[in-house]
């Protein structure tokens, strides 16, 4: 007798293949709230505009030597340090949003966050940061 049958563990393997965050998706209303709370407790500063971080939109040569100063897609002085949080884990960057928002992560970069918690103490409701998540997890990196 097998214990387990063979369609048992494909679809298993399956499931685990394919992420949780998948398989639970969070709905449609939830992404567009998650994707208007990004936007206007103003992470995309930091961040870039959909979480792809802050990176140059263009090349770009120097016209008196011809070199390039630089390209698409490299950061922008000054926001290297910031993490590219597009296609991450729901559940990973809900977990570090309040792990620093409660003090459980104090690096530096984490002080960075902190000067937003007021704006989300004001407008951000239940439910707000985890749509946060859930919209980045399902940009494409």
């Amino acid at each position: 007798m097998k214990l387990i049958t063979r369609q048992s563990l494909l679809f298993f393997s399956a499931f685990i293949i394919s992420g949780a965050s998948t398989v639970f998706a969070a709905d449609e209303a939830t992404i567009q709230r998650g994707k208007q709370m990004y936007m206007s407790l103003t992470c995309f500063a930091c961040h870039g505009q959909e979480g792809k971080g802050m990176v140059r939109k263009r090349d770009r040569k120097s016209k008196k030597t011809g070199n390039w100063k630089y390209r698409k897609g490299d950061p922008m002085p000054g926001f290297e340090a910031y993490p590219k949080l597009a296609g991450q884990n729901s559940k990973y960057l809900y977990t570090q949003m309040m792990d620093i928002f409660e003090g459980r992560r104090n690096n530096g970069m984490s002080a960075a966050m902190l000067g937003i918690k007021i704006m989300i103490d004001s407008t951000a409701k239940e439910g707000d940061l985890q749509a946060v998540a859930d919209y980045l997890s399902q940009v494409s990196k």
